[in-house]
Protein backbone atom coordinates (compact mmCIF):
# COMPACT_ATOMS: atom_id res chain seq x y z
CA UNK A 1 0.00 0.00 0.00
CA UNK A 2 1.29 3.55 -1.04
CA UNK A 3 2.03 5.55 1.71
CA UNK A 4 0.16 9.17 1.40
CA UNK A 5 1.64 12.52 2.39
CA UNK A 6 0.27 14.46 5.01
CA UNK A 7 0.12 17.67 5.42
CA UNK A 8 0.00 19.86 8.64
CA UNK A 9 -1.74 22.80 8.58
CA UNK A 10 -1.70 25.83 11.61
CA UNK A 11 -4.16 27.44 12.37
CA UNK A 12 -4.61 30.96 13.82
CA UNK A 13 -5.04 30.76 17.75
CA UNK A 14 -7.00 34.07 18.22
CA UNK A 15 -9.53 32.70 15.80
CA UNK A 16 -9.64 29.84 18.28
CA UNK A 17 -10.31 31.72 21.04
CA UNK A 18 -12.73 33.76 19.08
CA UNK A 19 -14.91 30.90 18.53
CA UNK A 20 -14.33 29.33 21.93
CA UNK A 21 -15.97 32.91 23.38
CA UNK A 22 -19.14 32.52 20.87
CA UNK A 23 -19.37 28.63 21.73
CA UNK A 24 -18.54 26.87 24.72
CA UNK A 25 -17.72 23.20 22.69
CA UNK A 26 -15.11 24.79 20.83
CA UNK A 27 -12.13 23.62 22.77
CA UNK A 28 -10.31 27.07 24.43
CA UNK A 29 -6.72 27.81 23.85
CA UNK A 30 -6.30 30.10 26.82
CA UNK A 31 -2.94 30.92 28.22
CA UNK A 32 -4.58 31.34 31.54
CA UNK A 33 -5.09 27.91 32.33
CA UNK A 34 -1.95 26.19 30.81
CA UNK A 35 -3.99 25.37 27.30
CA UNK A 36 -2.00 27.57 25.14
CA UNK A 37 -0.57 24.68 22.82
CA UNK A 38 -3.27 22.91 22.34
CA UNK A 39 -3.42 22.01 18.84
CA UNK A 40 -5.97 20.95 16.48
CA UNK A 41 -6.08 18.15 14.15
CA UNK A 42 -8.38 16.84 12.18
CA UNK A 43 -9.66 16.31 8.24
CA UNK A 44 -9.47 19.33 5.90
CA UNK A 45 -12.58 18.88 2.97
CA UNK A 46 -13.06 20.40 -0.22
CA UNK A 47 -16.53 21.50 -0.52
CA UNK A 48 -17.47 23.71 -3.66
CA UNK A 49 -13.77 24.83 -3.71
CA UNK A 50 -14.06 26.05 -0.36
CA UNK A 51 -11.94 24.28 2.30
CA UNK A 52 -13.18 23.48 6.26
CA UNK A 53 -11.55 21.59 8.65
CA UNK A 54 -13.06 18.82 10.40
CA UNK A 55 -11.96 18.99 13.88
CA UNK A 56 -10.96 15.29 15.01
CA UNK A 57 -11.50 14.55 19.10
CA UNK A 58 -10.98 11.23 20.77
CA UNK A 59 -13.72 9.41 21.65
CA UNK A 60 -15.39 9.33 25.13
CA UNK A 61 -17.61 6.51 26.79
CA UNK A 62 -20.89 8.43 25.11
CA UNK A 63 -19.80 8.30 21.72
CA UNK A 64 -19.73 3.96 21.68
CA UNK A 65 -22.97 3.92 21.61
CA UNK A 66 -23.88 7.03 19.39
CA UNK A 67 -24.89 6.11 15.85
CA UNK A 68 -23.29 8.02 13.53
CA UNK A 69 -25.66 11.21 11.98
CA UNK A 70 -25.45 14.05 9.59
CA UNK A 71 -23.28 16.19 12.44
CA UNK A 72 -20.91 12.95 13.68
CA UNK A 73 -19.30 9.76 12.36
CA UNK A 74 -16.66 7.53 14.15
CA UNK A 75 -13.10 6.02 13.28
CA UNK A 76 -12.49 2.68 13.95
CA UNK A 77 -9.10 0.70 13.73
CA UNK A 78 -8.88 -2.93 11.47
CA UNK A 79 -10.38 -4.44 14.40
CA UNK A 80 -13.50 -2.16 15.14
CA UNK A 81 -12.36 -0.35 18.07
CA UNK A 82 -13.16 3.11 18.30
CA UNK A 83 -10.22 5.45 18.08
CA UNK A 84 -11.58 8.76 17.42
CA UNK A 85 -15.03 10.85 16.20
CA UNK A 86 -15.41 13.43 14.24
CA UNK A 87 -17.64 16.47 15.02
CA UNK A 88 -19.44 18.03 12.10
CA UNK A 89 -21.03 20.50 13.95
CA UNK A 90 -17.58 22.23 15.29
CA UNK A 91 -16.61 22.69 10.99
CA UNK A 92 -13.67 25.63 10.75
CA UNK A 93 -14.55 27.64 7.58
CA UNK A 94 -11.66 28.54 5.47
CA UNK A 95 -12.37 31.99 5.57
CA UNK A 96 -11.67 32.46 9.42
CA UNK A 97 -8.22 30.67 8.93
CA UNK A 98 -5.11 31.28 8.56
CA UNK A 99 -3.80 28.21 6.78
CA UNK A 100 0.13 27.88 7.38
CA UNK A 101 1.36 24.28 5.50
CA UNK A 102 4.33 22.99 7.30
CA UNK A 103 6.45 20.27 6.22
Amino acid sequence: MKQERLNLFLIDMKYIRDLHNVDDRVSSVSPQIGKQHRIYVGIVVLCDARKYLIPLSHPVEKHKKMKPKADFDKIVDKKGKLIGVLNYNLVIAESCVVWILKN
